[in-house]
């Protein structure tokens, strides 16, 4: 249940650890595709950098396959009302627990619902979910990253002893204890486990911002009177946020697991109301009248997450200039 952290900085330099005074090993992964040593920094080439990369996922398989089944997913979740041939909380005495048919295409659950219906309306339900607790993450962690790695080393020390202090509780036991002082419910959820995501991306941010705030173009701008959120604006966040756009992918995934987690265990949406993880729970307790219960729900997060993860990979990929260089000598060659 942690969240994951792709490797976007150099082995050699620790994101908490590595002293301030030390000048880069290399540049941020961002940084190092655009031309940095144009005098308008990376900003000036984002229209074209975008370019490459939508060109390189392109001709990634895997990436494709990922936004293909996200679409699909993304589809029928919007349209729940229209795809859905019977209302998510219609009861059927007369169909308990059945099995797929050609009138309830993934079975009924124990009050006769149509399971497909719930399915549907529970994804609108789970995905925003994983959606706000990245929102909050990034929300809180990048300008907590970009403070540490821009300020002093007291504000440094400050901020990455927090980030240490949160990162030794285990996030799932950090979010149980959080839901517990705010009390059960899928608001508290996704609070809980938007705080229990904010060191990565505040780690992420504030080695991305020690290694561009280095370079020569921005020591440029600082020394001809450039002010710190003018320099940050322009030079540091654009790359930043390029390298926390493979975390915020690989992200969502796990977030969209962990509310569905502690929706199981009875933590976050409350019935009537289900999202995904509720439908696994209930469907635990009829697991043996109807399998089905069990199996779509689980399907159904397999599929997003997978395909989440597809992408967020292919993002890697296309984003790392090593790789996208090995890509293309490939298909010269």
């Amino acid at each position: 249940m942690h969240n994951q952290e792709p490797d976007l900085n150099p082995p050699s330099a620790s994101p908490t650890d590595s002293p301030r005074e030390a000048a880069p090993h290399s540049l941020p992964v961002a940084a190092r595709a655009r031309d940095v040593d144009d005098e308008e920094g990376p900003a000036a080439h984002s229209a074209s950098w975008w370019r490459m990369v939508i060109g390189h996922l392109v001709h990634d398989g895997r990436a494709m396959v990922g936004l293909v089944m996200l679409v699909l997913v993304a589809i029928v979740v919007i349209f729940a009302p229209l795809i859905a041939q019977y209302g998510p909380d219609t009861i059927n005495a007369a169909a308990l627990n059945e099995g797929p048919s050609w009138q309830h295409w993934c079975g009924t659950d124990n009050l006769g619902r149509d399971l497909l219906s719930r399915l549907l309306y529970g994804g609108r339900i789970s995905v925003p979910a994983g959606l706000g607790v990245v929102a909050i993450a990034a929300g809180l962690g990048i300008p907590m990253g970009v403070a540490a790695g821009y300020g002093s080393r007291f504000l440094d020390d400050a901020l990455m002893r927090l980030v240490d202090l949160v990162l030794a509780i285990p996030a799932l036991l950090l979010a149980i204890g959080i839901v517990s002082i705010l009390g059960p419910g899928l608001e508290s959820v996704v609070i809980a486990f938007g705080i229990a995501f904010i060191p990565s991306f505040a780690r992420v941010a504030r080695g991305t911002t020690l290694q561009v705030r280095a370079l020569d173009y921005v020591e440029a701008a600082r020394a001809q009177g450039a002010g710190n959120l003018w320099t940050i604006r322009k030079h540091i966040l654009p790359t930043v946020f390029d390298s926390l756009i493979v975390l915020a992918s690989l992200n969502l995934g796990s977030a969209i697991l962990a509310t569905a987690a502690l929706s199981f265990l009875g933590l976050g949406t409350q019935l009537p109301t289900s999202d995904w993880g509720t439908l696994l729970s209930v469907g635990y307790e009829n697991m043996f009248e109807s399998s089905s219960e069990m199996i779509f729900p689980g399907v159904a997060l397999v599929v997003t997450v997978v395909g989440i993860n597809f992408l967020g990979d292919g993002l890697a990929s296309a984003l790392n200039p090593r790789v996208a260089s090995l890509r293309n000598v490939g298909r010269t060659n």
